[in-house]
């Protein structure tokens, strides 16, 4: 069948219909562009966590039909190096009700969205990419654009190599009915050969997923099954909260890596979500990971477009914040990880403890002996431009505002002021309330900045 050219061609084509390219298109739309989202639907059930600060980015991002199927928070219990604990509550979603909402706020807020799967994205030089995708009724189109975001997930073709591939692991999830009733409940437990992840809502649904190493499903000759059932009746606190369980479906069988992909920053393209990065599924940061990037991702793509003398800033923000992100969630995995001891000698245990070893993070990078002033880029009205910030050991990536008021600006106010600050003149000077600069000037002091000069 021939191809036949997209009508809807567009400066930006997002790759992908998932959360992280959804909400994507949803914050260009907030900056005034106009981008093409081509994917598929996602075709496989799965329940997934979504934090606070998630629910937060979606409510900013106007995804009111997506955080309507959120609900009430879920109780979070946890069993780990031998202890039990309650910890703060999270939301629980169903991935295919929630992608959909997605695509129903996207298209309220005026995004185009093509049901289709992409067969290849052709770079034929700057700002010249040629699209190759199939329609849900299966007819070749072809959709030329200026900018092309990769957001197909781990399935993304590589634009390089990887900067760093971990270990490969699988993760085995069935859906099970138990007679518990009760508080809707997740829970996460380790065990000799890996760890659980799980749900049980109020009317006895449940799901257990297992994360171990690919050689525990060898062993049972392949059968997932099998290798399910055997992991499963190794988690006693699992066992205590859910009760006899009855299989409710088929299991899943989905490999998981930790991995950093190279070159995720081109001059007229972007890496985004897990054609990224992906992190260790422990930390449970998956829709935040998408909503968060989203928020940073958009300004960066503005600014490529529209202020080409700043792209190398741009991408270069891009890029330092995809290296922050991943190392910081990949040392704090090694450190939850450290923390189980009781199996040490046990083959999974022995591959994840190893992982606070790695060159990667070995030794980690050592912050500023103290706070200073340097320049580095930030989010400005919708654009990525280079301002000043307190970098402080506690706040590698710096900080600029406390309590609306910009530290830099204060700063430069006190070098040029009275040796005593007139904090009702300043809070005109800055835009703020004198409590505030009172409580900045503080934070300024206790840093050893307020009349210190900055590099």
């Amino acid at each position: 069948m021939p191809e036949v050219r997209s009508a809807a061609e567009a400066d930006i084509v997002i790759l992908g219909a998932g959360p992280a390219a959804l909400m994507l298109a949803l914050a260009l739309r907030r900056l005034g562009l106009q981008p093409l989202v081509i994917g598929r639907p996602r075709l496989q059930p799965a329940v997934e966590g979504l934090s606070h600060r998630a629910a937060q980015g979606l409510r900013q991002l106007g995804c009111d039909t997506a955080l309507a199927l959120a609900g009430a928070p879920w109780r979070r219990l946890s069993s780990w190096a031998g202890a039990q604990v309650e910890m703060n509550g999270e939301f629980i979603v169903e991935r295919q009700a929630f992608d959909a909402a997605l695509a129903r706020d996207a298209r309220q807020a005026g995004v185009a969205l093509q049901d289709g799967r992409v067969r290849q994205a052709e770079h034929r030089g700057p700002g010249d990419w040629r699209i190759h995708w199939e329609n849900a009724p299966g007819v070749p189109r072809m959709t030329t654009a200026r900018f092309v975001v990769e957001s197909r997930g781990r399935s993304a073709p590589k634009w390089a190599p990887d900067r760093y591939a971990g270990a490969p692991a699988l993760a085995l999830t069935r859906a099970f009915r138990t007679q518990r009733r009760g508080r809707r409940s997740t829970f996460t437990e380790s065990f000799a050969d890996g760890w659980a992840w799980g749900t049980l809502d109020a009317d006895g649904a449940a799901t257990v997923q297992l994360v171990m190493q690919p050689q525990r499903l060898k062993a049972q000759g392949g059968d997932a099954d099998a290798a399910h059932a055997a992991a499963l009746a190794r988690l006693s606190a699992t066992h205590a909260l859910l009760g006899p369980l009855q299989p409710a479906g088929d299991i899943g069988v989905r490999g998981i890596q930790t991995v950093w992909r190279g070159a995720c920053g081109l001059e007229d393209g972007l890496r985004v979500g897990d054609a990224a990065y992906t992190c260790d599924p422990l930390s449970g940061h998956g829709l935040f990971e998408a909503l968060s990037g989203a928020l940073a991702t958009a300004p960066t793509i503005r600014t490529l477009l529209q202020r080409p003398a700043l792209a190398t800033l741009a991408r270069g923000y891009h890029e330092d914040r995809i290296r922050q992100i991943f190392l910081e969630r990949l040392r704090t995995a090694a450190g939850h990880y450290a923390a189980e001891t009781r199996w040490a000698g046990e083959p999974f245990w022995r591959g994840v403890h190893a992982l606070g070893h790695i060159p990667l993070l070995s030794p980690a990078p050592q912050p500023p002996a103290g706070a200073a002033f340097v320049s580095q880029p930030v989010v400005e009205d919708g654009f990525i431009v280079e301002r000043r910030v307190v970098r402080t050991p506690e706040h590698p990536r710096g900080v600029r505002f406390l309590g609306g008021i910009e530290l830099p600006r204060l700063h430069e106010a006190l070098q040029a002021g009275p040796a005593e600050p007139d904090l009702p003149q300043l809070a005109r000077q800055l835009g703020g309330a004198p409590d505030a600069v009172r409580q900045a000037l503080h934070w300024l002091r206790a840093h050893r900045l307020d009349r210190t000069a900055a590099a």
